[in-house]
């Protein structure tokens, strides 16, 4: 065992923007990347270890073959159950839900996703919509699609640096423009498109819209609000959400800090600002701002040095 440095999967979707090629390390043939998957064992983007022993070979493989290094908690989840992002929204995102387990799994045949948000930076006035100004009926928010005054109806976030919102599938919510956020969610690629302001795709056609099933799987009563869950652990960690299928810190570093990883759960780290060493059996492991790494369940203390902000997560 040893800290895995993962190599992310890149997306260029057509709000993306340039700040996590230039600021973040990312690489890609593209000049615009919306999305990078830090710690993906996703068939559609799955990233890959840079070092060590595994080197050259995807995070889902080593898994396959070293069950054990995802922990027992992982072990109800026919699937390694999470997926990390760093998302960089130049332009908004489509208005959008995600269907819970119980829909996905009957007309899907893949689970649902629930998902947290954490703003690593934005520009002034920058926001997100997520939930409802107030309760709506499906027929309201169905024709307010047809004329396209869906977001009068949604309620829009002004956030800021360090914020967290908590997205439970069934929330309609949008990304919008001028935020970089670490996004952790069930690791599920099941998206439907309520809106999308009428925009083409790179070769000039509207991107598809799943209206009936959107509307189906809203929840009109929703309102979400930054924080609501967030709480101070002591020294320097703050939990940012919990629920059954991921638990995420927020370290803010400043000297040396012990982790341990029990065998109950792997632990991934994304460093979001600054920089700092993994020290492990003797050997360190270097860690900069976009830094991803994977910690195997079961590798005991590992210790972390540095002036740095880091977002973990784990089952």
């Amino acid at each position: 065992m040893y800290p895995f440095k993962l190599k992310a999967a890149t997306k260029d979707y057509v709000w993306g923007g340039i700040k996590l090629k230039e600021f973040y390390a990312k690489d890609s043939l593209s000049d615009v990347i919306a999305e990078s998957w830090e710690v993906s064992c996703h068939p559609d983007g799955p990233s890959v270890i840079e070092n060590g022993q595994y080197e050259g070979i995807t995070l889902a493989d080593v898994l396959d073959a070293n069950p054990g290094y995802k922990g027992k908690n992982s072990e109800k989840f026919p699937f390694f159950p999470i997926l990390v992002k760093l998302i960089d929204a130049k332009s908004n995102l489509s208005v959008q839900v995600h269907p819970g387990d119980e829909y996905a799994l009957k007309n899907e045949g893949q689970f649902g996703k629930t998902e947290m948000w954490y703003i690593v930076e934005c520009e002034q006035g920058a926001g997100v919509y997520c939930g409802f100004k107030k309760p709506v009926t499906k027929e309201q928010l169905r024709a307010s699609l047809v004329d396209g005054t869906v977001t009068d109806l949604l309620n829009f976030v002004e956030v800021k640096k360090g914020d967290c919102l908590f997205i439970e599938s069934g929330t309609v919510h949008a990304i919008c423009g001028g935020c970089v956020i670490c996004e952790i969610q069930q690791n599920s690629s099941l998206t439907y498109r309520l809106y999308d302001y009428g925009r083409v795709d790179k070769n000039g056609k509207p991107r598809q819209l799943h209206i009936d099933k959107a509307v189906a799987v809203t929840d009109t009563t929703k309102v979400v609000r930054p924080n609501a869950e967030t709480r101070d652990l002591g020294d320097g960690v703050t939990r940012l959400a919990q629920c059954e299928y991921f638990t995420t810190d927020k370290i803010v570093l400043d000297g040396l800090k012990t982790l341990e990883v029990n065998e109950d759960s792997f632990l991934t780290a994304t460093c979001v600002d600054g920089s700092a060493e993994f020290v492990y059996n003797g050997k360190r492991y270097p860690v900069h701002t976009g830094d991803t790494y994977f910690l195997p369940a079961g590798m005991g203390r590992v210790d972390i040095e540095g002036s740095a902000e880091i977002v973990t997560a784990k089952v």
